[in-house]
């Protein structure tokens, strides 16, 4: 991902820890984007970076969910 380093570099602090959140997302799942054809090589990552924000949303909220129960919500 080397081409991407001039807009990493062009980004804030705030918004380059978030892209390299995302980086970790396609890394974390190399071995499933190796399994989509070569033909477009942006499709496995940015299905990468998605899959990563859903977990990410998944846990959040069965943390909201565990802390709501605990504290007697809806």
């Amino acid at each position: 991902m080397q081409h991407l380093a001039p807009y990493r570099r062009a980004l804030s602090s705030e918004d380059r820890d978030a892209f390299d959140a995302l980086l970790d997302a396609v890394r974390a799942r190399r071995a499933a984007g190796g399994m989509l054809p070569a033909v477009n090589t942006w499709q496995p990552t940015v299905l990468s970076m998605m899959v990563g924000m859903m977990v990410q949303i998944n846990q959040l909220s069965d943390r909201i969910q565990a802390l709501e129960e605990r504290h007697g919500h809806d």
